[in-house]
């Protein structure tokens, strides 16, 4: 009776977890450089989260106006917000591991994010449309 009663409350925990990350809408929080787009709520799945291009490039187009004006190619790289913006990190650190990356475009201190890719879309003449996924 106790191994039912557990695999189930487990079962419904993690269909609730699915549930929730499946609902939750996508944030574009900010845009930088001209091709850097930070969100939080990313899709785990890459059909997902092409998906949620395809349906979204026009809108970031419209508002962001990403890509720029392109001739033979242009990147568009999507990255984890995590826990926002911090300092750059001491470059006199030995054991520094963190990875970020800080965007020249902001003029404070905490420019820096940690370097989460989630996707990366590629368009060139020669090559076509192109999507990596993290």
């Amino acid at each position: 009776m106790n191994k039912r009663l557990i695999a189930g409350v487990i079962a419904a925990a993690s269909c609730g977890y699915l549930l929730w990350q499946y609902f939750t809408p996508v944030e574009v929080v900010a845009v930088h450089d001209g091709n850097t787009i930070l969100v939080r709520h990313f899709p785990y799945l890459k059909s997902r989260q092409i998906a949620w291009w395809e349906e979204n490039k026009d809108m970031i187009q419209a508002k962001y106006g990403i890509p720029e004006g392109y001739d033979s190619y242009y990147y568009i790289y999507l990255m984890d917000f995590g826990n926002g913006y911090r300092t750059e990190p001491n470059e006199s650190l030995l054991f520094w591991t963190d990875e970020v990356f800080c965007f020249n475009d902001i003029k404070t201190d905490a420019r820096c994010i940690d370097r989460k890719p989630l996707l990366t879309v590629r368009w060139s003449k020669n090559n076509g449309l192109e999507y990596e996924s993290y």
